[in-house]
C-alpha cells in the first residue's frame, strides 16, 4: 500500500512543469542507515524522500540544474530551505540537501548554472549572471512553488543556510530579492567576489614569481611559531592550536624580529620574502590603494595553506576562474596588473557577481533576519573583509545597535573555512548527530529561534570532535559572543570591538 501511493506521488511530481525549464527526473531515495558526510559522521535524521530534478532555462544559453528533496507529508516540518553550493559549483551540493531533509524540511539546492569544468563556460555571459544571482533565486522560486504544488499548503517559513559560494547566494538573495526568505545564514561568505579573486592571483603571485613554494610541514611549523609568538596578544589559551582574535596583530609578523630569527632556521629568503607581501595584501601599484584585506595570520596552515598555494597549477585552475571567464584559459596570470586587469575585472564582473550592497532596508523592512558567521583561522575568506562589510552596514543604516535587530555577525574562534578547522569543526552544516541541535551549537535552530520564537541569538557555540572507540564524537565546544561582545573573566559579555 505505501509503495503504490509513493508510485502515485512520483507520477504526480513527473507531471510538474517548472516555468522556462521541464522535469527530469523524480524519484523516491530509499533510507540509507550508514549515509554519512564528508566528515565521516552519521546524519542525524530521516534519509528517505522525493528526490526532483529540473532544468531551468530562463536563456538560450543558461542551463540550470535544480534539486529539491521532499519528505513525505508527515514528516515535513512546515517549512523550505534554499541551500548554497560552493567554488565555482557546477554540480549539486548533496550534503546540503541532506543535512536539509533531515530536519523535516522541504530543500532545494542549484549547480547555480555553472560547468563542472569551470573553463567551459568562457565568454558565456549569461553563465556568469545565473552563477551571480539568477540561478539562486530561480531555484527559490521553482523550490518554493514544487513545496506548495506538493503539499498543498505554502511553506510557513523559508530559510537559507550557505557558505563560501553559499554565502555569496545568500547575501544576493538579501540584496536583490529581499522577499524570497525569512532568514538567512551565511558561513563565510564571498560576498565581494572580484576582489576576494584578486586576493588569490596576489597570493599566488608573491609565492611563485620567487619560487618560494612551501611544503606542509614547513606552514605547520610557521604556523605555530606565529600562534606561540601572538597567542597572549590574541586572547588564545595555552592549549589552543589558534589564534582567538587574530585582527589583534597590527604588525606585518615578518617586521617582528624574534619571528624573524625563527624563520631563519627553515624558511629561505624567498620564503621570508614572499610571506610579506602575502601579510601586506594586494595593493593597487598606481592608487596605494588596498585591494582588500591581507592574509591572516595564524592561518598558515588552514583551509588555504600555504602548502595549497604553492602548487602552481592547481590553485590557478581552482580559483582563478573568474577571470578567465573574461579574458580566457591562456590568460597570463603571473603578468596579472593589480591596477589595469583589477579595475577591468572590477568593471566588468562586479555588477554581475559582488553582493557588496551596504543598503539593507528592504530585507530589515520584510522582517528577515541575517546571520554571518566567519572563523578566525578562515585562510580563504579572511573575517576582516566581513567585519568591515558589517560596519559599513552599520554607517548606512543609523548605527550598530539598530542593525543588529536583524543583522549579526559572530567569530568563531578556531573555525576554518565552514567546516573544520583547528578549534571546532562544525556550527550545524554538517547535520551530523555529534553536534547538539539546539540553538547554541546550531545555526539553523539559532534562525528558527530567531525568527519564529523572537529569540535573539547572543552566543553560538562551535562543536570540536574527537575519536572515541565508536569513531567521531562531541569533544568540547567553544563560544563565539555576537559582534562586538566577548567574554570577560566573570563569564559575562562586555562590549569590546578592539577585540576584532
Amino acid at each position: 500500500m505505501i509503495e503504490m501511493k509513493r508510485e502515485d506521488e512520483i507520477k504526480r511530481l513527473k507531471s510538474y512543469t517548472p516555468q522556462n525549464g521541464k522535469m527530469i527526473k523524480a524519484e523516491w531515495m530509499e533510507k540509507q542507515p550508514s549515509a554519512t558526510n564528508p566528515l565521516g559522521l552519521q546524519w542525524n535524521g530521516v534519509t528517505e524522500f522525493f528526490k526532483v530534478t529540473l532544468k531551468l532555462q530562463p536563456t538560450e544559453k543558461s542551463n540550470i540544474t535544480v534539486v529539491v528533496c521532499l519528505p513525505e507529508k508527515t514528516d515535513w516540518n512546515g517549512k523550505f530551505l534554499g541551500t548554497g553550493n560552493g567554488g565555482s559549483a557546477g554540480e549539486i551540493a548533496e550534503m546540503a540537501l541532506i543535512n536539509g531533509v533531515c530536519r523535516g524540511y522541504a530543500v532545494a539546492n542549484t549547480d547555480m548554472g555553472t560547468s563542472k569544468d569551470p573553463d567551459n563556460d568562457i565568454g558565456n555571459q549569461e553563465v556568469m549572471i545565473d552563477f551571480g544571482y539568477r540561478a539562486t533565486h530561480l531555484m527559490t522560486v521553482v523550490g518554493k512553488e514544487l513545496t506548495e504544488w506538493f503539499y498543498g499548503t505554502a511553506p510557513q517559513y523559508s530559510y537559507f543556510l550557505g557558505g563560501s559560494t553559499g554565502g555569496q547566494q545568500g547575501f544576493s538573495e538579501v540584496q536583490r530579492y529581499p522577499e524570497d526568505y525569512d532568514g538567512v545564514i551565511c558561513l563565510s561568505p564571498a560576498f565581494d567576489r572580484v576582489n576576494l579573486h584578486t586576493f588569490f592571483v596576489w597570493n599566488w603571485q608573491q609565492i611563485h614569481k620567487r619560487n618560494a613554494g612551501f611544503t606542509k610541514e614547513q606552514a605547520l611549523q610557521w604556523k605555530k611559531c606565529i600562534i606561540d609568538t601572538y597567542r597572549k596578544l590574541c586572547g588564545s589559551e595555552e592549549k589552543d592550536e589558534f589564534l582567538t582574535f587574530p585582527g589583534r596583530i597590527s604588525e606585518n609578523p615578518m617586521n617582528n624580529s624574534d619571528l624573524c630569527k625563527q624563520a631563519d632556521s627553515f624558511l629561505e629568503d624567498e620564503q621570508k620574502e614572499a610571506l610579506y607581501y602575502l601579510y601586506q595584501g594586494p595593493e593597487d601599484p598606481v592608487t596605494k590603494e588596498q585591494i582588500i584585506v591581507p592574509f591572516l595570520p595564524g592561518t598558515e596552515a588552514e583551509s588555504l595553506s600555504l602548502a595549497d598555494m604553492s602548487d602552481k597549477e592547481r590553485f590557478e585552475h581552482d580559483f582563478f576562474y573568474l577571470f578567465r571567464w573574461i579574458w580566457g584559459k591562456d590568460f597570463d596570470f603571473m603578468n596579472f596588473d593589480f591596477h589595469k586587469d583589477w579595475e577591468a575585472a572590477v568593471r566588468e564582473l562586479s555588477p554581475i557577481l559582488d553582493a557588496t550592497n551596504q543598503d539593507l532596508r528592504e530585507y530589515q523592512e520584510h522582517g528577515g533576519k541575517l546571520l554571518v558567521i566567519s572563523g578566525s583561522m578562515d585562510a580563504i575568506i579572511p573575517y576582516k573583509g566581513l567585519l568591515e562589510y558589517y560596519n559599513k552596514v552599520s554607517e548606512k543604516m543609523g548605527g550598530l545597535d539598530k542593525v543588529m535587530d536583524f543583522f549579526r555577525f559572530f567569530l568563531m574562534p578556531g573555525f576554518a573555512h565552514t567546516i573544520g578547522g583547528s578549534g571546532v569543526q562544525d556550527v550545524g552544516m554538517t547535520g551530523a548527530t555529534v553536534t547538539p541541535r539546539d540553538p547554541e551549537h546550531d545555526v539553523l535552530c539559532a534562525m528558527e529561534a530567531w525568527v519564529e520564537q523572537g529569540k535573539v541569538p547572543e552566543k553560538l557555540l562551535g562543536t570540536h570532535f574527537c575519536m572515541g572507540k565508536s569513531g567521531l564524537q562531541f569533544d568540547h565546544d567553544r563560544a563565539a559572543y555576537v559582534y562586538p561582545y566577548v567574554e570577560n573573566t566573570k563569564n559575562e559579555y562586555v562590549k569590546s570591538p578592539e577585540s576584532f
